[in-house]
């Protein structure tokens, strides 16, 4: 076969040559993806045995295709290790010490609770009230204040936090000076010797809810001192003996943005913390197809993760749920197409090209500790890698309601300069509706490639009401489009292993794939794809804002506070302005009519 000069030469070639699925295909996906969400792999999270016979299962599969395993003593594993921090059996406690003997001792769980950001300590220290806990050009709640080894306490949030008019901080400078990391490094940095959070008016609502440890924990990543986070009330019970309240501290630092920091007198505390930080054993399963001819040297990855969140382990939004999550979609779909691809390659005889590594990650539910790993211990080295494809949840191909094409999400299509035309050219022979995202991060396995300087692809068939719960099971699985999915990466993959040219890669497409909002949320799963005119809503939480508000799926949302929205890039940054709890104007098309709905994201 003649040397292929460029992309799309190729493509011309491979648009006369269909994919044909043989029975025995189909055969093989369903019985790859019933397996691997089935009771017997327990969901495969880290913690099940069911993982481990989801990776032998993979293995196994590699083997029979014919793959060759790069390592010499693992088989077909890369192990790794993922760190988690735990709360260990054993007392927590805090005391709050004051005159006459007065002591308050809060039970756990109900008057407090133990901060996943906290580290392990017994210690105790003067207590002090440091407002905010934040130091600013405008506003500094550590001005003058001694905190050297003793116990802090410090509201969420910032003042002002839902002032209309005359805030304190910019949205910018809100998210720099907020997040619970930064005021416990801060108090750290002036000396404290432990933290006690307390919800602010807003956080604290009617209930004062206390965080759960799995709130704020941080994998592996314990902090340096003592951090509690206990109710409005029993640090107020400490505040009464010298006039003073929670309430007014507030509403006297919000009138005046003035901070009101103090030594509470005659009072101390007592923070008792035990965690602990644990290794979970995981492991890659990678198999690869020799290369041949003068690109044998270069590699071209294809992979697709197959851990998810066992009996309900963090990440579910079935809080406290024990069931298994089958994770038929997410990420089971990903991983039978890798298989498939796998066979296919290792059936064509006299292949030339690029070698092809085929990776099945683990830990990416965790924080994708799989690919992190791989790119830090490559079998291959990455300067050589010209490309990565990722395959995650690509089990709900759905047609459009208007265009009836099949609608299919393809991230990383900035990456690489060759990238976007690639897929426009391909996909005159497929015909699916692309979403098409240029960023090379999101929330899954490509985002490590594409951070170690190598261009990537993300496959992803949308998000439904079934993620991360339960009900994610085979049955809601369509294979047809499994396979059409697989036909897609085949053919690109391909081009990219025989080009004579590798992809040419672009930085500073890294800002994260919209979907997953951190901030405010209405409840509502957006279209990916489509756009230019409005971002279009797929789907309607229960009980969210949108569903108070009366948005319906169909719905295309056109405006949020006035700021205009032309897709779901626009729709996350006019979101990530937005407050929890404050009402917003949000403008939509109907059915061809304007209209106007207030909602208020949670």
């Amino acid at each position: 076969m003649p040397r292929i000069r460029s992309f799309s030469s190729f493509l011309a070639l491979v648009a006369l040559a269909p994919v044909l699925h043989a029975d025995d295909s189909f055969a093989r996906m369903k019985k790859d993806l019933y397996f691997l969400a089935s009771d017997e792999c327990e969901g495969r999270g880290l913690k099940t045995e069911g993982i481990n016979k989801a990776a032998a299962y993979v293995a196994a599969e590699f083997k029979a295709a014919g793959l060759k395993s790069p390592f010499t003593d693992s088989g077909y594993y890369q192990p790794f290790a993922v760190k988690e921090t735990y709360l260990q059996a054993g007392q927590h406690k805090l005391t709050l010490s004051g005159p006459d003997g007065k002591e308050i001792d809060p039970a756990w769980n109900k008057g407090f609770t133990v901060s996943g950001l906290s580290g392990k300590g017994n210690v105790g220290g003067g207590l002090v009230f440091a407002g905010y806990g934040i130091t600013s050009e405008k506003y500094d709640d550590y001005a003058g204040l001694d905190v050297k080894n003793k116990i802090v306490i410090v509201l969420r949030q910032n003042p002002r936090i839902r002032a209309k008019t005359d805030p304190l901080f910019t949205e910018e400078e809100s998210r720099k000076y907020s997040p619970l990391v930064t005021k416990i490094k801060l108090a750290v940095k002036n000396g404290a010797a432990g933290v006690v959070f307390v919800n602010d008016r807003d956080m604290a609502g009617k209930d004062d809810p206390l965080m759960p440890y799995e709130y704020a924990s941080d994998e592996g990543q314990g902090g340096s001192v003592p951090v509690v986070h206990a109710s409005r009330e029993i640090i107020d019970q400490a505040l009464a003996v010298g006039g003073k309240s929670l309430s007014a501290l507030e509403a006297e630092i919000d009138k005046t943005l003035k901070p009101q920091s103090f030594a509470v007198d005659a009072w101390s505390a007592k923070l008792l913390t035990a965690i602990g930080v644990r290794e979970i054993p995981a492991k890659n399963v990678v198999g690869y197809l020799e290369g041949a001819g003068p690109l044998a040297n270069e590699t071209v990855v294809i992979g697709a993760h197959y851990d998810h969140l066992g009996r309900g382990e963090k990440g579910t939004k079935d809080l406290g749920s024990t069931a298994i999550h089958y994770g038929a979609d997410d990420n089971a779909s990903g991983t039978t197409a890798l298989l498939e691809l796998a066979r296919r390659y290792a059936a064509r005889k006299d292949r030339t090209g690029r070698r092809i590594v085929f990776v099945a990650f683990s830990g990416e539910e965790k924080g994708l500790f799989g690919s992190l790993h791989y790119c830090e211990k490559p079998p291959f080295p990455l300067k050589d890698t010209v490309a990565m494809l990722n395959m995650d949840m690509v089990g709900r191909v759905r047609p459009d309601d208007k265009t009836k094409k099949d609608r299919l999400v393809i991230g990383g299509v900035g990456t690489a300069k060759e990238f976007e035309k690639l897929v426009d050219d391909l996909n005159g022979k497929f015909d699916f509706q692309i979403g098409k995202d240029k960023s090379g991060t999101g929330p899954s396995d490509h985002t490590s490639f594409y951070l170690s300087k190598v261009p990537v692809y993300f496959f992803f068939s949308g998000e439904h009401a079934e993620y991360h719960t339960p009900k994610d099971r085979p049955e809601t699985i369509n294979f047809a489009g499994i396979a059409k999915v697989a036909d897609f990466v085949d053919q690109l993959a391909t081009t990219i292993a025989t080009a004579k040219d590798r992809p040419e890669y672009v930085k500073g497409m890294d800002s994260t794939m919209a979907g997953r909002p951190t901030g405010p949320k209405l409840g509502l799963m957006p279209r990916y794809d489509g756009g230019g005119d409005g971002m279009e809503i797929s789907g309607i939480m229960p009980g969210g804002a949108a569903e108070a508000a009366g948005l319906k799926k169909g719905d295309k949302i056109t405006a949020i506070a006035g700021k205009p929205v032309k897709n779901v890039q626009d729709y996350m940054a006019a979101m990530s302005g937005l407050k929890r709890g404050e009402d917003v104007e949000i403008t939509i098309d109907r059915d061809g009519k304007a209209m106007k709905v207030t909602a208020a994201p949670k």
